[in-house]
């Protein structure tokens, strides 16, 4: 503990500027139980938040680190182990891309299963670390810590490697305005006056705002959103502009189609009532799906599953789900992956037909499609 404290008063005058104010640190790692903890060497991830600032410290940095399933040494027995903590660093240049900092501050442990004397503490830890800089926008850092719990003195060895991502640029210092010298006055003599400037004139033929000498898209369609460069504007990101997206707030991710809307495919697997047992004759339409999806690899697919106006509510949604799941359960026998598969119930909420008729139920009986990336 001694050494740390001068370590960090020797080099107290070695400062590092940051152009950057806050940083962000996802790490995994290990953890290495010593004293009497009766618990296995253990893996770890985490999350470090930093705030540089202009102290003797270079950094405040709030930290948590998580151990899944650690095991008790004597006992089949295993514990979830969350870790708070917060740090107080100092950094000292060693080659131009290259420093090395110290650490000092306190945490809170939290074990999830209570055993051998292992229990809920604070902790006082202290450590160092290696940063290289692989750019202005990200760096690595490799991190060994100490942390001594306040109960009973066990300690845990920390050792994590982390991928750093700053953001927030610092204002820049105000430069320091330096005296302006007082001119001797001369006595002035009559200059001719200015030639007038020339007027320019400049049109927007396609009158969105923004002149043709600067216009990169010079045929817009009146009275379409543009962008400074005089392009029409896609608000929501889906491929299609603005003058002809029909459905402009499409949520993002989706697959559109010409008139900007959600890409669906109405299979209407149609069932029979209150069954959810798939007909061969629809097996086509199901294939085409899965055709789909297999050349389109970063493609995944929704099934919505729906019912008639007959039975109770909390019957008719248990049924849509079991409906989207066949559908799902037949793209899985032609060859789809599961997890490119979302299914979703909305029972007889959302119907596309008159609920009064027997035709009009049989289409409401039915699964649908959409597409997402």
């Amino acid at each position: 503990m001694k050494k740390i404290v001068m370590l960090f008063l020797v080099a107290s005058s070695l400062l590092i500027a940051s152009s950057y104010k806050y940083e962000i640190t996802p790490t995994v790692g290990g953890v290495v139980p010593e004293g009497n903890l009766d618990l296995s060497h253990q893996l770890s991830y985490g999350l470090r938040f930093g705030i540089n600032i202009d102290s003797i410290f270079n950094q405040v940095e709030f930290g948590f680190d998580r151990s899944d399933s650690v095991s008790y040494s004597n006992s089949n027995k295993s514990t979830n182990i969350n870790r708070y903590f917060v740090n107080a660093i100092k950094s000292y240049p060693l080659k131009d891309k290259l420093s090395l900092y110290s650490l000092v501050g306190i945490g809170y442990e939290n074990i999830s299963r209570k055993m051998f004397n292992n229990g809920n503490s604070g902790f006082f830890n202290y450590g160092l670390g290696l940063k290289y800089k692989l750019n202005d926008n990200f760096s690595l850092r490799a991190e060994v810590r100490h942390a001594i719990k306040f109960d009973h003195g066990d300690n845990n060895l920390f050792y994590t490697v982390g991928f750093v991502f700053p953001f927030g640029k610092k204002a820049e210092p105000m430069a320091k305005s330096e005296p302006v010298p007082v001119p001797t006055p001369v006595k002035a003599e009559k200059k001719p006056a200015p030639a007038p400037k020339p007027i320019v004139v400049v049109s927007d033929s396609d009158r969105d705002g923004v002149n043709d000498n600067l216009d990169k898209c010079p045929h817009t369609p009146a009275g379409a959103k543009v962008d400074n460069r005089g392009c029409e504007l896609d608000s929501d990101f889906d491929g299609v502009l603005d003058s002809q997206d029909r459905c402009p707030n499409t949520p993002k991710g989706n697959v559109v189609n010409s008139d900007g809307c959600v890409k669906v495919i109405h299979l209407h697997v149609q069932f029979d009532t209150d069954k959810a047992d798939i007909s061969s004759q629809y097996m086509a339409k199901i294939r085409k799906v899965a055709d789909f999806l297999k050349i389109n690899y970063d493609y995944r697919v929704l099934l919505e599953g729906n019912t008639d106006s007959r039975g109770s509510i909390k019957h008719n949604q248990n049924l849509s789900i079991q409906r989207a799941k066949a559908v799902a359960n037949a793209l899985i026998n032609l060859g789809i992956n599961s997890d490119r598969i979302t299914t979703k119930g909305f029972g007889e909420s959302n119907p596309i037909a008159t609920n009064k008729t027997k035709e009009g139920r049989a289409q409401n009986r039915r699964v649908d499609a959409k597409f997402m990336k």
